[in-house]
């Protein structure tokens, strides 16, 4: 298990990242207890992210999304290429939820210059992801690693941020309420003609090999997270 101001690296090295970490006791099935410590992750361990990833967007498929997911040997290489930037661009973070030794939740945020519509201040911030595993969703585990993201972001000098959330997902949409998010902008998917409209009736629901559109998904309640790749303030 990690400590706070350590992460483990994919060779399974404890590395001493500077960092201020959130330890807590989190319910687990059946009203147990579990050892959780959240920490920083670094770009060396990208890849410990897909089996959660892929996680994230099965149940996005079984909500039934409006928009069509790709299947996962297109989405997670996507997806990745979009964690490095963020692994790389200096002030973006993201975090992670062990247990034991085994990864079982993250938080993704991106850090960004201010809108050219809204007013931000000097930077902003978007949870571009919050993904957990199948075993950790519906224990607290979500509250947890969303506390830790708002103690990191005001350590930064932010107050407040970004979250995209999918339109047939109510129960991440009273989650997010609860901890005083409100409506501020909407993302409309539209299809042109009949051909397009046919494409996604047929692969909704599945593996969209025959559609291009990118997902604009979030999963429930204090479960998974993930916001569209151009999201509320237009960030790719």
């Amino acid at each position: 298990m990690t400590t706070p101001g350590t992460e483990i690296d994919r060779s399974g090295n404890t590395v001493d990242t500077g960092d201020t970490g959130r330890t807590g006791e989190v319910g687990g099935p059946g009203g147990g207890e579990r050892d959780v410590t959240i920490g920083r992750l670094g770009g060396a361990q990208i890849d410990l992210l897909e089996p959660l990833w892929r996680s994230l967007i099965d149940h996005i498929r079984e909500l039934g999304s409006v928009v069509s997911l790709v299947p996962h040997e297109q989405s997670w290489p996507r997806r990745r290429a979009i964690y490095q930037e963020l692994f790389a661009d200096g002030e973006s973070f993201a975090l992670g939820a062990w247990r034991g030794e085994q990864l079982v939740g993250y938080a993704m945020v991106h850090i960004a210059p201010p809108d050219a519509v809204w007013f931000t201040g000097s930077r902003y911030a978007e949870l571009t992801s919050l993904c957990l595993a199948p075993a950790e969703r519906g224990d607290g585990l979500g509250t947890e690693l969303l506390d830790a993201v708002e103690a990191g972001l005001l350590e930064r000098g932010l107050d407040e941020y970004v979250i995209g959330v999918d339109s047939v997902n109510d129960g991440a949409r009273r989650f997010y309420e609860r901890r005083g998010f409100r409506d501020g902008f909407h993302l409309m998917h539209g299809w042109i003609g009949d051909v397009r409209g046919d494409v996604r009736g047929d692969v909704r629901g599945g593996d969209a090999t025959a559609a291009a559109t990118p997902t604009a998904a979030a999963a429930g309640g204090d479960e998974d997270v993930e916001t569209p790749e151009t999201a509320s303030f237009g960030i790719d």
